[in-house]
């Protein structure tokens, strides 16, 4: 591994291609099985790989990984031959490594999701709620109407015009706080803002999803229907979210009574478990949007009520073997982008990256144009909210499959959310390494924390 840290990035890429194309041309002489097992090795080796190469450049993991995806992918080396979609929950793989690696990247992003809620700083994002909602609302509001109005332009329905807004207009909530954490910036005014508007833009993204798909279903089936089918829907969705509160909470107050100190191994195996499952609940009957909120409300949960298990639990996750999934979540989100389509209109996705782009720069200067004690801390807000990341792949292959979005529409989102994610990663970078980020945590939380987020031992 330390070999590979040393390679010059031109020379990576080209032993990346050398791996990769030896495998592919070796694969119809070799069996399936060997294979796979291969080339997930590889996959394996690249998120280590990625990681260090991140550490010498002096950027973030998450910029490296998504890189290193599209170059696995059917921009470059296409290694699997068909793209895995994730968030797809339940669909048939073609082949055993999709099915692998998609399995895989679900566990990352269970992960992800979970140590975000967990990392939250709850107590300080509280105080600054009304910040928060201020950014996340203008923010969204200005992206969804802009993108939306622009993406008819492009496409035949409202509707479709409507899942490309809301592809684009949701905040990553995990990717957010991992890159954050990267940068050992959680605990900041900055970063309590990016929380609370990370999370309001996720919900009112998941709102304007249902929205859209109710405008497609409305307009096969009429509007009487598709008011029985909405309402029935999120009468569904509101009942489990209070059943998983109800059953998360019952359990942290039984396993307080109990004590963790006694049996801290048997609770917190016990709750992951529990979370699990009501994951994979959500996500059967949902769909994955949901399940992020599962985790992300898991992980929150346990972290207000045992702020001891919560140091710990972030620590273990921060190991060698335990940061693999979210490596392999962010690999396999680059190997979704696909550059090489003939049909993608780059004049619709340069429109679309620009109206995002301006419309968060101009949500963020008119609810926050003052008040900031160090200049970088607008910055990090700006681009903290920038990145759609996992909820936009997550929403756009929920509306790809209910049939409210076209196949180029699909692919053309999935190039958005990973671009902005990849540049807003790389400017959160720049942003936080200037004067001011690290005295500002300090001074907001008397001492850095340490996180679990973008250690790469």
């Amino acid at each position: 591994m330390t070999r590979y840290g040393l390679l010059s990035p031109k020379r990576f890429v080209r032993v990346l291609a050398f791996t990769t194309a030896g495998v592919r041309g070796k694969s119809k002489s070799m069996e399936p099985f060997s294979h796979w097992i291969i080339v997930l090795i590889v996959v394996i080796v690249l998120t280590r790989v990625g990681g260090l190469l991140a550490r010498r450049l002096d950027t973030s993991a998450v910029t490296v990984q998504l890189l290193i995806g599209i170059l696995l992918g059917p921009s470059v080396v296409n290694v699997l031959g068909a793209p895995i979609i994730l968030g797809n929950w339940g669909s048939v793989s073609p082949g055993s490594l999709h099915t692998v690696l998609k399995i895989l990247a679900e566990i990352g992003l269970v992960q992800l999701m979970f140590l975000a809620g967990l990392e939250v700083d709850w107590q300080e994002m509280k105080k600054l709620l009304k910040s928060s909602f201020s950014v996340g609302a203008f923010g969204f509001v200005l992206t969804a109407v802009s993108v939306a109005a622009l993406a008819r332009l492009f496409v035949d329905r409202w509707s479709e015009a409507m899942a490309m807004a809301a592809i684009v207009s949701a905040s990553s909530f995990g990717i957010s706080i991992y890159s954050l954490g990267e940068k050992k910036a959680l605990g900041s005014q900055a970063a309590s803002i990016v929380s609370g508007a990370s999370i309001l833009g996720g919900f009112l993204a998941i709102l304007l999803m249902i929205g859209s798909q109710a405008t497609n279903y409305g307009a096969i089936h009429g509007a009487f229907k598709m008011t029985i089918a909405v309402s029935w829907f999120l009468a569904k969705l509101i009942m489990f979210f209070a059943i998983t509160y109800f059953l998360t909470s019952r359990f942290l107050t039984l396993s307080a009574r109990t004590g963790f100190q006694k049996r801290p191994r048997q609770m917190l195996i016990g709750y992951l478990l529990l979370v699990a499952s009501l994951y994979a609940w959500a996500a059967m009957h949902f769909g994955s949007f949901a399940a992020v909120g599962v985790a992300s409300l898991g992980g929150a949960m346990l972290g207000i009520s045992n702020s001891e298990v919560k140091e710990k639990i972030a620590k273990g996750f921060g190991s060698l073997l335990a940061s693999i999934p979210v490596g392999i979540l962010l690999i396999v989100m680059g190997m979704e982008v696909n550059l090489k389509t003939a049909e993608t209109p780059f004049i619709f996705l340069t429109v679309l990256l620009a109206a995002v782009v301006t419309a968060r720069l101009i949500g963020c200067w008119i609810s926050r144009n003052k008040g900031y004690q160090y200049p970088h801390e607008r910055a990090i807000i700006v681009f903290g909210i920038l990145p759609q990341g996992e909820m936009g792949i997550l929403i756009a292959a929920y509306l790809f499959s209910r049939g409210v979005l076209t196949p180029l529409s699909f692919n053309v989102g999935i190039i958005a959310v990973v671009s902005l994610t990849i540049v807003s990663a790389v400017l959160m970078r720049i942003a936080s390494s200037g004067f001011g980020i690290r005295t500002a945590c300090a001074q907001a939380t008397g001492a850095e924390r340490s996180n679990s987020f973008g250690q790469n031992p």
